[in-house]
This record gives C-alpha cells, sequence and structure tokens, in this order.
C-alpha cells in the first residue's frame, strides 16, 4: 500500500525507547497486531489502509505513558496519528477513522463505532492472550520497571488487586477480565481465535501453579 513504508518508519521512531525499558509493548507488538488486524480485516471486510495505519500508529504514545509525562496513551495517540497522517498526506477521507481506531483500541470509554475500529480492538487482545503473551508478561516482568514483579508467589488471587502481586497473578487477572472473554470479541474472526488463545492461558496457569506445588 502506498503509505506502508512511511507510516511504518515513522511508527518505529516511537518505539526505540520502549523496546529497551519494555519489549511486551515493543515493535514487535505492533506487528503482531498488524498481523492480525489483516488476517481478521480479509475475512470481516474492514478497510485494510485504514487498518494498517490505525496497527502501526495505536501505540505510539504508550512509552509516553509509561514514563508518567501523560495518562492515556491512546487519547495521546490519536492525535499524533493525526498529525501524522495529514503530514504524509494520507487520504483525508480515511483519516478520521484511523484516529477514531487509535483512540478507542484499549477500550478504556467510548466503544468502537467502525469495523476498522472494532477489528483493531480485537487484534490488540489477541496479543494479550496465549502462548505469546505468557511469554510477554513473564518477560516483562523482569525488564520493565513499572511491571516488575516475580514470577510467582503462592497466594490465591482474589480480586484485580491481586493482580500486580506476580507474572502468573497477573495472568489470571486478564483471564477474570470481561473484555478478554472470547464472547466479548467484536468480530466472529477475532472471537474464534481468542478462544483457542484463552484456553491455553487457562490451561498454562493451571498448569503451572500444579508443578509449582509439585502435583505434576
Amino acid at each position: 500500500m502506498k503509505y506502508s513504508e512511511q507510516i511504518k518508519k515513522i511508527a518505529q521512531s516511537y518505539f526505540n525507547e520502549l523496546d529497551k525499558s519494555d519489549f511486551s509493548h515493543g515493535f514487535t507488538h505492533i506487528q503482531r497486531v498488524l498481523t492480525f488486524c489483516f488476517v481478521i480485516g480479509k475475512k470481516e471486510g474492514g478497510d485494510l489502509e485504514t487498518l494498517e495505519a490505525a496497527a502501526l500508529l495505536h501505540d505510539i504514545a504508550r512509552n509516553q505513558e509509561d514514563s508518567g509525562e501523560i495518562e492515556d496513551h491512546a487519547k495521546e495517540g490519536a492525535k499524533l496519528a493525526e498529525k501524522i497522517l495529514k503530514e504524509i498526506g494520507f487520504p483525508e477521507e480515511k483519516i478520521q477513522n484511523v484516529v477514531h481506531c487509535v483512540f478507542v483500541h484499549r477500550s478504556k470509554g467510548e466503544p468502537p463505532q467502525t469495523i476498522e475500529a472494532k477489528i483493531l480492538q480485537d487484534a490488540d487482545r489477541l496479543d494479550a492472550l496465549g502462548a505469546v503473551d505468557v511469554a510477554r508478561v513473564i518477560g516483562s516482568s523482569f525488564q520493565s520497571k513499572e511491571f516488575n514483579r516475580p514470577v510467582y508467589i503462592d497466594e490465591p488471587y482474589v480480586d484485580e488487586n491481586d493482580g500486580h502481586k506476580s507474572a502468573i497473578h497477573y495472568l489470571i487477572h486478564k483471564t477474570v477480565q470481561p473484555k478478554r472473554k472470547p464472547e466479548n470479541f467484536n468480530t466472529e474472526t477475532g472471537r474464534k481465535i481468542a478462544k483457542e488463545r484463552f484456553k491455553f492461558s487457562l490451561e498454562f496457569i493451571d498448569r503451572f501453579i500444579k508443578e509449582w506445588h509439585g502435583e505434576l
């Protein structure tokens, strides 16, 4: 697509520092979300050019949030995305849809109104389930100053306040959040993929705790 390389190059520049401090939200995350946007978009009918721009730009303000400069990377990212797209001459009729996709991708507040926004939200959530997410959470627990925590402590998970106790507690926390339940994904394709990933997450958590206690 015409604007692919331009947007990718600009987006990647925002992740130089984040890749060093928290790889779980680094540029490899962006690439996986982009892949899922294409997989879902080709089946659900989203505009691929809009999806590509939204996927590449959806976390460009993440490092600012992690460093405490801003409160909401989605809100700030939407502003940056609009500025970037206008500067490179991206199709004017598609810019506001990209902005909307970025603004609502983390599902805090306004729900997604377009098929592209629904697809991006699903793609982002999918990367927070399954085998890759296990690696993301454990790796981030060691690498990130913000999310530093042990792999596991032998205490029960009671409620969402316990999510910070360990990497395994945080994985449990993810499986109890309504937004990551497969049935709550926006698209049929997203729900299908999420179902398998969600199942793996549950199985991994169960096996880890049993192995920890010498039950397996």
